[in-house]
């Protein structure tokens, strides 16, 4: 399992790796200065000139990019915000545990609606209950979030007054934001559900397990759920990372002060600096995720802990 670990760690470098040098090429040559834009239309050309020496705007595209590769790997060094002077780094690191906190809000929703979903709609299959959970399903994978999260604040903000429609506070700040970035995610999962358990109440095994008498219940519970964790686990962890992106979304719908927010105040402002170091830091993060899932797939899956122990056994007896 070790070299599982160091095989996926190796191959996040190259795509971080790519992210940093394809971003960084992307606003090097994206129209307009960000110094004439950081000090006005006012400033001398003298002034601007010496903007660029002292943020080191005046040297090579080459010469830049190596240096901020080399910020970037080495010292986990994003840049500096061209709009508050401040370190890239600094900003996103005290913005990031908001935006964590209501993508695992809303992928907590998501799994503990969407797995009972897809198992009620399976496990009575071709009913009413089957046709309703993919109709949810099916709005949920068509509804917008920004449109569905307007919707949540004119109706328990504003008309019914029960819930806060921007900021950040205790965990009630976070229960509409959630919501709407969670119902797509919702929908996925107790379409994956419903897929895998489908799959696996075809299965021998399970017509064995009924034919020893086993009651429904705990033919669903130890046989049927814990063979169809693989895929839902593979795909919940491939949708949490589209949660934290579909935080930039959400969080400035209800004013959230997190990466979103950031990033997306960092476009309007023309903020290279920060733009680049935003999209880097959500490059580090999903790749981080998905390492996590592929852990757990690894751990959930005897298939892959047979081959290391496999290949870990044959190397024994050669040597």
């Amino acid at each position: 399992m070790g070299k599982y670990i160091v095989k996926r760690l190796f191959w996040m470098i190259p795509v971080i790796l790519g992210v940093t040098v394809l971003i960084f090429t992307i606003m090097f040559f994206v129209p307009g200065d960000p110094v004439a834009i950081m000090l006005g239309s006012n400033a001398s050309p003298d002034e601007i000139a010496q903007a660029r020496e002292l943020l080191g705007l005046n040297k090579s595209y080459l010469e830049r990019l190596l240096n901020y590769v080399s910020g970037v790997v080495f010292r986990f060094d994003l840049g500096t915000s061209y709009q508050y002077g401040t370190q890239v780094t600094a900003d996103l690191l005290e913005r990031f545990p908001r935006t964590v906190m209501l993508a695992l809000c809303s992928m907590l929703i998501a799994v503990a609606f969407g797995i009972p979903l897809g198992v009620t709609a399976a496990t009575h299959q071709d009913s009413l209950s089957d046709r309703v959970s993919m109709l949810i399903a099916m709005f949920g994978v068509s509804i917008p979030a920004f449109w569905l999260a307007q919707m949540l604040v004119l109706l328990f903000s504003l008309k019914l007054g029960w819930l806060p429609s921007y900021g950040i506070g205790g965990i009630k700040y976070y229960i509409l934001p959630a919501i709407s970035n969670s119902f797509a995610g919702l929908a996925g999962i107790a379409r994956q559900t419903r897929s895998s358990v489908l799959e696996c109440i075809r299965a021998d095994y399970v017509t064995t397990a009924k034919a020893k008498g086993l009651s429904g219940r705990k033919v669903l519970m130890g046989h049927i759920l814990p063979n169809s964790l693989i895929p839902i686990v593979t795909y919940a962890g491939s949708r949490f990372s589209m949660m934290l992106g579909g935080a930039i979304v959400i969080e400035n719908v209800f004013s959230i002060p997190g990466v979103g927010t950031y990033m997306v105040q960092a476009i309007n402002y023309r903020d290279y600096g920060a733009v680049q170091g935003s999209v880097i830091f959500c490059a580090i993060s999903f790749s981080i995720i998905m390492l996590l899932v592929d852990l757990i797939y690894a751990y959930i899956d005897p298939r892959i802990k047979a081959q290391y122990e496999g290949k870990r056994r044959r190397k024994k007896d050669n040597g």
